[in-house]
């Protein structure tokens, strides 16, 4: 490379005797000027003529010959050296002409594509060529004596030289080619490029609200007028500074006081410093910048933006999960936040969080309306330090609040103290405040005055002096006040004077509320608008009030054209009605009406909605105005909304498929119509008493816009606030006393499709008409709305009323624990993985988690305190002591950790019904009740009782009573006034000795306990008079509970039936069989109408048993539960047969028909099979370990037909085998496969049904896999392991034929089917198919993803198999060659694998699946192909 890089350049050496003579004088001929060719004939002439003279008499000739042809040849090596140098010149010319100019060139114009080690390289390349150049320039401009003089030397000098730039240009090159480099760094930079592109477009996915200090939603907010708050923006500034400083800075402050903009000076600051990392400003009236759930995804959108080595694990925690945006906040944090932050390594001092307002903050959901803001505060206050400590960063968080008690008791009594520092902005002198609002005051009203061309002075300084007192140190009254005077009328004279007298003037009725002058001035300038109205406008003050009112009480601000679409008024006028009101409200300019209104502040809210606040006669009454608002969204809804907006093609498309859903939402969709479907519920939730119109309104949506509105919800992805929008409903329906039971009813059903439904919603509105009116039950809703479904294609299976079975939630690890919350709106559990899990009870959303004990303890329960703050978690181990952990519910911290005494083994702990609700009791097997502070973790008193070999205990739950029971009575004490406990009752309880069951002892609400005496049975005393009540015999129960109340028991049997029981009577109050099996716990909401249950299968489910209870739709239990292991069908799949394998039954079904026949059998059965006319069934029963029996059955009337014997005997430890019919249904074949000696043996026999006869019988020493009639009934084909055999049963002569060749399939089982006489399908146990042809076994189409639901379907080319396959989602796929269509979603009930044998069957346009409850479910697959 490098010779070529020289030869390119024509770089030489003067050694090697070529030169470079000039141009202008060289011949074509030789290329020799003259002067060279007489010189060199001299020199030539000279060398002769020295020979010649050599030895001749003349002294001297040879010395002076010689002498002279030295000269001429110093002379030849001046000139060749002058050559050289001028060539050596051109050369390094050439170098910077060729290479490194246009190499700068090229830096100059794509920098990013050169990094510095290249740049470094040229910029010392091109150094090094200009010093050689110096070097020659010297050497040539030397006068010609010197030339001939040092000719030597330069030769020397001149290969140096040349040496010299060898080196430059290997340097240079020698780490390979340049334009590959640059190539290379190009690509390099576009992958980087390309990486980036994909990051930010995950990115962009983060819900996220505008809330950020400078987001258009803040426009108006500005930051400390200059000369103001210097001493506390001063000390922020210092904390910041300062990496020894705790890490939050908490400022709070009256509503008014100016917190927002200091926290908004702050951040533009520390921005232009690059050390913000993100900021939220919260807002009670936009619904984004209230929303807690949007909090984490947003300050990450900011946080990748803040530096690239955040954007890539940001992008990475995304990608990993699109939906973690969507979490519960907790996880936010952990992948958006602390994750991305714990990799954070670019150098760095400081990094700044901003968190304005927030007081502001909404609720986590309805279950705590306060619990927001504590969340974001403890999740900072756990992470904050280890996170900074791990990455050597000062992580400082900014936050400003109102002094509310919850943020303040955080603030003073939890961890958050530790790492905090506290500044109250009202607490700063008055005098220091006043100054700052007078600066700003002079200011502003100067500038006024010069707008206004005001004679002078104006104002004066008394008069800003006057004003600022009457702000009583709340910049949002010197902020409102300058705009108030800034809205004089320029050519009225006097009307800036006019304005600030009117702010000046004394009240009459002054109070001494703290916000008495803000309040007087809102009230002068509301009325001051209302009197500036334009005359032109119809009903002008009534249109004020009404658009006042509007912008008050939405829930989330709208532009003005939204608002004037919801409210039915012209723009113009809803404009009008706004200008006057430019000093209280951020209105958009002309161009930006996209945008919505705002208030500046918060505190004008307060103002018009409270109470003795000085409103007078504007004052807004909220339940009124939200009646209105709830009718104006009703009325929209009904206008606005249709099936099917986006005009989307299939009803089974998913949104993410739709490039344009988007745009198409756009124009389907405005905002007023998002607005109303978002936020009608709330609104009419927050009503007061009754309404007719309001009810009217909201009857007829029910009854026609119900789906529409879930559809729209759908659409615009937001099925969670569809969900608790209709439980907002479902409540306000029951607390309405004259709701329209049709409405009632439409609701209710509503939220059951909600919970059912919600996962294909979230996918795609058209499962609202295919999906949930096809699959849900016969109830109001289907039959409101039936006529809308898209296509009838359940044709069986559709529940007769709704499940009773609410939520199901998979834990995906062992469940050992739940309790409900007091509120009953959520439950606690906990998992083999020590992880305590809170979800809402109503959706099975998963709220938070915590950390809790070890895997090593035996014995795990949970309890929640009275006010459901705090869930304790009692551990014992195998070995040491127990103990119990508190956890504070909402913050997710160790509150404390009480260690039981070393000789106080627990038999009973609770919460005390104490006036906190945060006592805890504990009972020790030692007979001794401790009372426990369970902040401290500290024993406040101590009882012992001197009980010895007792067995079971109990404390009532407010600690008064206590129950102990041992091997002979039960003993009551009381807790008396001097805090001693007495002995009440000896009550003569005697205990079986032989009983393995110890009893265990309840203590109820109304003076009874409650001794369960084993599984079957329980007795019932009076405490108080030590009456034994009654002795009641129940069902053998695996689990139960007490509802609170103490009057129902909930007992879980044996065969998963729940029993629910009256305590006192001993009735059975009514049962519900579960669809589920090994309910291992159990518990009673706060209501008793709901139960929660853990089972086995990791899943907790909640029940409604209102149903079952006396006065519900039923007190009987549901169909017997069998699980049908396997199915079988006719052909046209009108005709199912179903063998349950745990109960010995066979099922058999008409499709159409609404019942179904069954046969008990005493023995257990092998598989079955079914005629494909559906004719009749053939059952295997073997006698072991002698013969098997085929019996025939005819299906209609299940006559037995005949028996077959099978008398081979067969050993059992090892076999397979099935039974098959022929096409034509007159004949039957039955293989079967053992193990004898560790020899595969397989056995066939084939009947002929109507003549009763066997038709063929042998035994091969193979293991079989499969059997198949072809479709003449003549002979069957056999598959193996080794190949497969055709057997001809009725056309003579050769009697079998045997193909051997090596399958390429594994496994003991298939599904073997012949379509055509020449192809059969072999299905193996896995996914993997193969249509193998019977004359050239070589000959096979392998089919990778198939399943064992499939039939062939005739094409123009011959027969091809179809699979229908369930994927774990649920969405029923149709495969047939490289297609793949979706057809339908199943429910959890209606799911299949792919991979078992039977667990559904395909015949006809049928798909038959078992369903969960006995029954059989069937999709009309034809009607949903068309």
């Amino acid at each position: 490379m490098y010779k070529k890089f020289k030869d390119k350049l024509h770089i030489g050496s003067p050694a090697s005797g070529r030169r470079s003579p000039s141009p202008n004088a060289r011949n074509v001929g030789d290329g020799l000027t003259r002067w060279e060719i007489l010189l060199n004939t001299t020199q030539t002439t000279l060398a002769i003529a020295k020979e010649s003279v050599a030895g001749l008499p003349v002294p001297g000739l040879e010395a002076a010959i010689g002498g002279l042809l030295k000269v001429l040849t110093i002379y030849q090596g001046m000139k060749a050296n002058e050559e050289a140098i001028k060539s050596f010149n051109e050369a390094v010319v050439r170098l910077n002409d060729n290479v490194a100019a246009p190499l700068k060139a090229a830096i100059a114009s794509q920098p990013d594509f050169v990094d510095d080690d290249l740049q470094k390289r040229l910029e010392l390349f091109v150094k090094d060529l200009e010093n050689l150049t110096k070097r020659t320039d010297t050497m040539a401009s030397r006068e010609r004596p010197k030339k001939f003089i040092s000719s030597q030397d330069d030769f020397g000098v001149i290969q140096e030289l040349n040496r010299e730039l060898d080196r430059i240009v290997l340097a240079f090159i020698s780490r390979g080619s340049i334009g590959a480099e640059i190539e290379a760094r190009a690509a390099k930079r576009l992958a980087q490029t390309l990486v980036c592109a994909e990051q930010t477009r995950l990115i962009e996915r983060l819900p996220r609200a505008q809330a950020r200090h400078n987001s258009a939603s803040r426009v108006g907010a500005n930051p400390c007028f200059q000369g103001t708050r210097n001493g506390i923006l001063k000390e922020i500034s210092a904390w910041i500074d300062d990496p020894s400083t705790r890490p939050i800075f908490w400022l709070s402050g009256m509503a008014g006081i100016g917190k927002s903009t200091i926290a908004h000076t702050i951040a533009e600051q520390e921005e232009k410093k690059h050390r913000l990392g993100a900021s939220f400003f919260f807002s009670r009236d936009e619904a984004g910048r209230r929303n807690p759930h949007l909090v984490y995804p947003t300050i990450a959108f900011q946080l990748a933006r803040f530096d690239s080595s955040l954007r890539e694990p940001i992008a990475q925690a995304l990608e990993h999960d699109a939906d973690i945006g969507l979490a519960i906040m907790q996880k936010q944090f952990e992948h958006l936040i602390a994750g991305p932050l714990a990799k954070f390594k670019v150098p760095a001092k400081t990094i700044l969080f901003v968190l304005d307002a927030m007081d502001e903050c909404g609720p986590l959901d309805e279950w705590s309306p306060a619990s927001g803001a504590i969340d974001i505060l403890s999740r900072w206050a756990i992470e904050l330090p280890k996170i900074s400590n791990q990455i050597g960063v000062a992580l400082k968080v900014l936050i400003t609040s109102r002094p509310e008690l919850r943020i303040h008791n955080q603030f003073t009594y939890s961890p958050l103290r530790l790492i905090s520092q506290s500044f109250v902005l009202h607490d700063i002198e008055k005098s220091v405040v006043r100054a700052d609002i007078e600066l700003f005051l002079t200011q502003r009203l100067a500038d006024l005055a010069i707008l206004h061309r005001a004679r002078e002075p104006w104002p004066t300084v008394d008069e800003v002096h006057a004003l600022a007192l009457r702000s009583d140190n709340l910049f949002i009254f010197a902020s409102t006040a300058v705009k108030f005077i800034s809205g004089a009328n320029a050519g009225i004279p006097n009307s800036l004077q006019h304005r600030l007298d009117r702010l000046l003037k004394p009240e009459p009725n002054e109070t001494t509320s703290a916000f008495a002058h803000l309040d007087a001035l809102y009230h002068q300038v509301l009325q001051d608008a209302e009197n500036n109205l334009k005359e032109n406008i119809p009903n002008s003050k009534e249109t004020f009030c009404l658009v006042l009112e509007t912008i008050v009480l939405l829930l989330d601000p709208l532009p003005s054209t939204s608002l004037a679409a919801l409210l039915s008024l012209q723009h113009d006028n809803v404009l009008a009605a706004v200008q006057v009101l430019r000093s209280i409200l951020v209105i958009p300019a002309a161009s930006e009406f996209t945008e919505p209104i705002r208030f500046f502040h918060p505190s004008f809210y307060d103002f018009i909605t409270t109470p003795g606040r000085q409103s007078g006669r504007f004052f807004i009454t909220s339940a009124e105005g939200h009646a209105r608002l709830a009718k104006l969204c009703l009325e929209t809804m009904h206008s606005l909304l249709k099936r099917n907006p986006c005009s989307i093609e299939s009803p089974w498309s998913l949104h993410s498929d739709i490039s344009d859903l988007q745009a198409r939402l756009d124009g389907a969709a405005p905002n007023h119509l998002r607005y109303s479907c978002r936020f009608f519920s709330s609104h009419i939730s927050l009503c007061a008493g009754c309404d007719g119109s309001l009810e009217q309104l909201f009857d007829a949506f029910c009854e026609s816009k119900l789906l529409m509105w879930l559809e729209m919800m759908s659409l615009l992805g937001d099925i969670d606030g569809a969900i608790n929008s209709i439980q907002l409903l479902k409540s306000w329906c029951h607390n309405t006393l004259n709701a329209k039971p049709l409405t009632t009813d439409l609701v209710y059903d509503a939220y059951r499709v909600l919970l059912q439904y919600q996962a294909p919603l979230r996918l795609s509105s058209g499962h609202v008409y295919t999906t949930v009116l096809a699959f849900a039950p016969a109830c109001s809703l289907t039959r409101q709305y039936g006529s809308q479904l898209h296509v009838p294609y359940v044709i069986r299976g559709k529940p007769t009323r709704w499940d009773a079975n609410l939520i199901t939630t998979d834990a995906q690890t062992w469940l050992r624990a739940l309790a409900y919350f007091p509120d009953g709106k959520r439950i606690a559990t906990f998992t083999f993985g020590g992880r305590i899990t809170v979800w809402n009870s109503s959706t099975g959303a998963e709220i938070s988690s915590m950390c809790g004990p070890g895997l090593d303890s035996y014995r795990i329960e949970l309890d929640i305190s009275g006010d459901g703050t705090r869930i304790a978690v009692l551990s014992q181990p195998f070995e040491g002591r127990s103990q119990i952990d508190i956890w504070d519910a909402t913050t997710r911290a160790l509150v404390s950790r009480i260690d039981i005494p070393d000789d106080s083994e627990l038999l009973f702990w609770r919460f005390a019904a104490s006036p906190n609700g945060r006592e805890l009791l504990t009972l020790s097997k030692s007979s001794i009740l401790r009372r426990w502070n369970s902040a401290t973790g500290e024993v406040t008193s101590t009882y012992p009782l001197g009980v010895e070999d007792w067995i079971s205990g109990t404390v009532s739950r407010c600690g008064s009573f206590i129950a102990i029971q041992d091997r002979d009575s039960l003993r009551i004490w009381k807790l008396r006034d001097d805090d001693t406990f007495t002995l009440t009752q000896v009550l003569a309880n005697k205990i079986d000795p032989k009983s393995l069951y110890l009893p265990r002892v309840s203590i109820l609400h109304n003076q009874r306990v409650i001794v369960l005496m084993d599984r079957a049975s329980y007795i019932l005393w009076d405490y108080t008079t030590g009456q034994e009540l009654n002795t009641i015999k129940i069902p053998t129960f695996d689990s139960m509970a007490i509802c609170n109340e103490g009057r129902r028991m909930a007992v879980v049997t044996r065969s998963s039936v729940l029993q629910i029981w009256d305590i006192e009577s001993g009735t059975m109050l009514g049962q519900l069989v579960l669809l589920t099996s090994d309910v291992k716990r159990l518990a009673f909401s706060s209501t008793g109408m709901e139960i929660a249950t853990i089972s086995s299968d990791n899943t907790l489910r909640t029940w409604d048993i209102s149903d079952i209870l006396p006065g519900g739709c039923s007190s009987t239990p549901e169909m017997a539960f069998h699980d049908w292991t396997r199915l079988e069908a006719s052909r046209s799949g009108t005709r199912v047969i179903g063998f349950c394998d745990a109960t010995d039954i066979v099922g058999l079904w008409n499709i159409y028909e609404p019942n179904y026949s069954r046969l008990d059998f005493p023995k257990p059965l092998a598989p079955i099979a079914m005629s494909p006319d559906g004719s009749c069934f053939a059952v295997d029963i073997p006698h072991y370990p002698e013969f098997t029996e085929l019996i025939i059955y005819e299906t209609e009337s299940l006559e037995h037909l005949h028996t077959f014997p099978f008398n081979d005997p067969l050993h059992w430890s090892s076999r397979s085998g099935r039974s098959i019919f022929s096409e034509d249904s007159r004949r039957v074949a039955t293989w079967v496969s053992w193990k004898k000696d560790q020899v595969d043996t397989g056995a066939i026999k084939v009947w002929d049904i109507h003549q009763r006869k066997m038709l063929y019988e042998d035994t091969f020493p193979m293991w079989i896999l499969g059997l198949a009639f072809f479709p003449d009934g003549e002979s069957v084909v056999v598959t193996h392991k080794d190949g497969h055999l055709i057997l001809h049963l009725l056309s003579g002569g050769d009697n079998v034929d045997t193909v051997k060749w090596r399958p390429p399939w594994g496994g003991l089982f298939a599904e073997c089917t012949v379509p055509d006489g020449v192809h059969f399908l072999f299905i193996g146990d896995n996914t993997r198919s193969y249509l193998v042809n019977m004359k050239d076994p070589s000959q096979i189409t392998e089919y990778v993803d198939s399943s064992f639901v499939f039939q062939f379907i005739e094409t123009r080319s011959g027969y091809e198999p179809a699979f229908l396959q369930c994927s774990p989602m649920g969405n029923l796929y149709k495969r047939s060659g490289d297609s793949r269509n979706l057809l339908c979603w199943l429910p959890p009930t209606w799911r299949f694998q792919s991979v078992s044998s039977r667990s559904a069957v395909w015949r006809g346009s049928y798909l038959i699946v078992r369903l969960g409850n006995g029954d059989i479910g069937v999709i009309d697959i034809d009607a949903l192909s068309k």
